[in-house]
């Protein structure tokens, strides 16, 4: 087994140890993320309290998490769609007797 890997971070003031690597950005991009969201929740809300203000941070990112979501996969359907048509169109072409001027030469 390998041992974990820890990276030391710092979130408003407070120093965090993470173990583990993510799979999309580094540790200490995530926890800067988190820390200047984390600042924006603080300033907006007049809340001092460190566990309130940590659920208020994963409600504002889990917000924008699934706006994300709901966006690709409208992005998705749209480009599905599209690659659709244009098989569509590209069958059509092949099927035809004669060739295409520009198509193939």
């Amino acid at each position: 087994m390998s041992e974990a890997t820890y990276t030391k971070v710092t979130i408003l003031g407070e120093e965090y140890r993470v173990a583990g690597e993510p799979l999309g950005a580094p540790i200490p991009e995530l926890a800067a993320y988190v820390a200047d969201r984390m600042g924006e929740v603080k300033d907006s809300s007049n809340t001092i309290d460190p566990k309130r203000l940590a659920v208020l941070t994963a409600l504002n990112l889990a917000d924008e998490l699934l706006r994300e979501r709901a966006l690709s996969a409208e992005w998705a359907g749209r480009l599905r769609e599209r690659a659709a048509g244009l098989g569509s169109t590209l069958d059509a072409s092949l099927q035809r007797d004669e060739p295409q001027p520009g198509l193939l030469e």
